[in-house]
């Protein structure tokens, strides 16, 4: 007897993907528990792989498989923006009120210094620069100066490429890209990953754009992940190909650098554990991953600028966790779930 495929076992409202969406958020903040203190994540050591890039990959892995279903569950294409701007801006536009108006004076009170006008000045150019997404004023007073990391939110520079992605895939979708064309994705994204593939530096786009290595790969696995979403009806669901995914994906990471094939691997991986790992439907007592995601960093930050002495990873990590958790839960009751009851208002 053929195993099911995942268009059958995938619940749209029964599924595990909040679970797994908050382990990778807690990856990224293993990673950077340890790089923003000069050590070295624990998991590079099998391959070109660390638990930020993993969590990063299967973040965007999620975003084009979900953002294909919310493109087509959508009433027009203002509907589907307007759903995509409540989901991203509000949260984001008030951790960047919150680390401008609470975090930076809490840390100049802590060194023992006093608020100025010019610091007032840049604390209001932190908000209005980066508004938009695109970080073009990381710092604010030179608080981060004597760090690794010269920003106070280094991990909000993704948000400008996924939201990106989410305009690039509604003109696709505009095209009958995600319905009627769907072969024309498949040439796009099979002729991307063969320019990524040639590409020495891997920091083009097809060859001509160039940018940062980091996001070069990131198309590949928002561009998967749509195509997950797209195609599930063909993906067999079965034990044995999970475990040789898994084996294959490990293998892909630790020998095969140049041509990777592990963006494949890694969204069946994905795909199995949203629909068989037994923690289903988390996202009814709250959503906290995004809130994570954008709270950590800066939290880890305020630690490392507040205090003199130098952390183990381990216990900043542990000292950091709650803490953007807490941020995280408030951002979720009192401005993202909020900010979501209004997605019927343009329709």
């Amino acid at each position: 007897m053929l195993p099911k495929s995942f268009e059958e076992s995938y619940n749209s409202k029964d599924n595990a993907i909040g679970f797994i969406r908050l382990i990778l958020a807690v990856f990224v903040i293993v990673q950077h528990s340890y790089v923003l203190v000069g050590s070295v994540d624990p998991l590079s050591r099998i391959g070109s792989i660390s638990f930020g890039a993993l969590g990063v990959n299967g973040f965007f892995i999620l975003s084009g498989f979900l953002i294909t279903s919310s493109w087509l569950n959508s009433t027009s294409i203002t509907n589907y923006v307007w759903r995509r701007i409540l989901r991203i801006f509000p949260a984001f536009l008030v951790c960047l009120l919150v680390t401008a108006f609470i975090i930076t004076p809490l840390i100049i009170i802590l060194k023992g210094q006093s608020l100025s006008q010019n610091i007032l000045s840049q604390m209001l150019g932190y908000i209005f620069r980066n508004a938009l997404l695109i970080i073009n004023q990381p710092d604010i007073a030179n608080l981060t100066a004597q760090l690794r990391e010269k920003s106070l939110n280094g991990s909000l520079w993704t948000l400008s490429w996924e939201f990106l992605f989410y305009i690039l895939l509604a003109i696709g979708g505009i095209f009958g890209i995600l319905s009627k064309r769907k072969w024309v994705l498949i040439i796009f994204t099979l002729s991307y990953i063969a320019c990524y593939w040639i590409d020495e530096c891997k920091c083009t786009f097809f060859l001509k754009f160039y940018t940062n290595a980091n996001v070069a790969i990131l198309p590949y696995y928002f561009l998967v992940g749509s195509i997950g979403f797209l195609f599930k009806k063909h993906i067999p669901d079965s034990k044995i190909l999970f475990a040789m995914c898994t084996a294959l994906w490990l293998l892909d990471l630790k020998y095969n650098p140049h041509y990777p094939l592990h963006p494949f691997f890694l969204l069946y991986i994905l795909l199995w554990l949203t629909t068989h790992l037994p923690i289903k439907s988390l996202e009814r007592f709250g959503d906290v991953s995004y809130g994570l995601y954008i709270y950590h960093f800066v939290v880890i930050q305020t630690i490392l600028i507040s205090f003199s002495h130098e952390f183990k990873p381990i216990i900043l990590f542990l000292i950091t966790l709650p803490i953007a958790f807490g941020l995280a839960y408030l951002s979720w009751n009192l401005i993202e779930k909020r900010c979501m009851n209004f997605k019927r208002l343009v329709k």
